[in-house]
């Protein structure tokens, strides 16, 4: 039996066609066949019933897909970052991390990274790559980041994520607004009832509400109020460019107050609503350099006066 001929079965069960897996895998239709045919010898057992079409699991290849399929991803992402770490990418640190976390202190701890490792690693070079949760998580299990930034709670057991800390929302409206003109005053979410709300976060759980899914709407069932209405745009840029053209007003972390100040006023909200920032890496594989980034990380909130989390006291 040979490792590929197991992945070559995970594909199939997964599609049910032979011509749609041997494309997706390169081989010919007859040469996958034939793969399949010679796991089903080693084994003794049929696998497919192969006159349904799309092609159905047998009781027997039901168990195998259920019992090999998590761990032969896991040996695949641990053959990936095997080959990773002898490649020579010690001395790189790749960094994937969401839009908002790369307007607020990240460019500030790569340059302390850079400070603090320069004498010892002179090759030393990190790469910064702008992506979202989702993205991030998927990167770090195929070995394409080392670690990632991001603002959403990760439940993956082979996730390690740590919390960083909690950053202010802010509400961002038009210049020309009413409510620009009580840029002292803190705003309560009531006062917006008859504007309209943009969203920007991507993925709500296809299985829950939508106001239970979106992180900005229960900001607004908190406070047992609504919006007129809202709209949705697909990330958090588009959200503040839509701000700036007058189509609505949006609420979002402190750090990205800087952005399109010409068109755009950022008020503070009269609720103690807070956006959280986590580290994401994966949960059995150490990345060389972890601790010059959390001392980085802790230096750069010293000098900024931001309480550190209290894993980085070690």
């Amino acid at each position: 039996m040979e490792f590929r001929q197991l992945g070559y079965f995970l594909h199939l069960a997964s599609t049910g066609s032979v011509s749609q897996s041997a494309k997706v895998l390169g081989l010919s239709q007859p040469s996958l066949s034939r793969q399949i045919q010679q796991l089903e010898e080693n084994l003794q057992v049929e696998l497919f019933e192969r006159h349904h079409r799309p092609m159905a699991l047998t009781d027997a290849g039901e168990f195998l897909y259920r019992h090999i399929k998590q761990p032969l991803h896991e040996l695949e992402q641990a053959m990936a970052l095997t080959r990773r770490l002898g490649d020579g990418r010690q001395n790189r640190l790749i960094i994937g991390s969401v839009v908002s976390v790369l307007y607020g202190l990240l460019p500030e701890v790569i340059s302390q990274i850079r400070q603090d490792i320069d004498g010892t690693h002179p090759d030393f070079d990190i790469k910064v790559i702008e992506m979202s949760f989702e993205q991030q998580i998927s990167a770090l299990k195929a070995g394409e980041i080392d670690v990632g930034f991001g603002r959403i709670e990760c439940d993956d057991p082979l996730i390690q994520q740590t919390f960083l800390r909690h950053e202010m929302f802010v509400l961002a409206v038009p210049k020309w607004h009413a409510l620009a003109k009580q840029s002292t005053q803190p705003i309560r979410l009531s006062d917006l009832g008859n504007d309209t709300l943009i969203l920007y976060h991507k993925t709500p759980n296809p299985h829950a509400s939508l106001t239970e899914s979106d992180p900005l709407l229960q900001l607004f069932e908190q406070t047992q109020t609504q919006p007129k209405n809202n709209i949705r745009v697909r990330d958090i840029q588009v959200a503040l460019a839509m701000v700036a053209a007058s189509e609505g007003f949006t609420i979002v972390p402190d750090s990205l107050k800087t952005v399109r100040t010409e068109q755009i006023c950022y008020l503070p909200l009269a609720h103690d609503f807070t956006s959280p920032m986590y580290i994401n890496t994966l949960a059995h594989n150490p990345i060389p350099h972890l601790q010059t980034l959390h001392k980085a990380i802790l230096n750069v909130y010293q000098r900024h006066q931001i309480q550190a989390p209290h894993v980085f006291d070690d």
